[in-house]
């Protein structure tokens, strides 16, 4: 009899991850200001031929701000996964905190409530020793730590994480996927 292999999972951040972050404190409100950052659609794909399922989870609070709305959000992503999935990289998942930092929420970065959301629906079995969350700030990687995962920092120009420090760190995510 086999066992059902647990699943591999890469929990990605968006904004400075996936795609170029927005200067200052902007935000990407429409898909025509969303631009991914060089190599990160090979790097999606490489990640996805290695056997990793792709989530995304990430704070959207410009939502809550009212500089944008759901259905606004809702289409970049929907793009973000079309774009990807022509690419070969087909995201399993895409889960937003739209709330305001200050509103106190369980789903905003740094605590897990996204990760833990996205193991629910999509009905994930993690292989905790090969999940990991990528990201570019200090609250991604605590909560992946608090979701038991490996953490992953992007940082293009060394800078530290003074509260937790990630596994690994990378320049890039197509330099994260080499890693993985």
């Amino acid at each position: 009899m086999r066992t059902k292999r647990r699943d591999k999972v890469t929990f990605l951040d968006r904004d400075g991850v996936i795609n170029e972050a927005p200067g200052g404190s902007g935000y990407v409100t429409t898909w025509e200001q969303f631009r991914f950052i060089d190599g990160a659609l090979d790097a999606l794909r490489t990640l996805k031929r290695k056997g990793y399922r792709l989530v995304v989870v990430t704070n959207q609070q410009g939502v809550g701000k009212g500089l944008m709305d759901i259905g606004a959000l809702e289409t970049i992503h929907r793009n973000l996964r079309a774009r990807s999935a022509d690419h070969g990289a087909a995201i399993d998942g895409v889960f937003f905190c739209p709330h305001r930092a200050d509103d106190g929420c369980c789903c905003r970065k740094p605590r897990p409530g996204l990760i833990h959301q996205a193991i629910r629906e999509l009905g994930l079995d993690l292989d905790l020793d090969r999940s990991w969350l990528i990201g570019d700030s200090p609250r991604d990687m605590e909560a992946g730590a608090a979701a038991g995962l490996n953490t992953l920092l992007i940082a293009p120009i060394a800078k530290s994480t003074p509260h937790l420090a990630p596994w690994a760190v990378a320049a890039s995510l197509a330099d994260a996927a080499q890693l993985l």
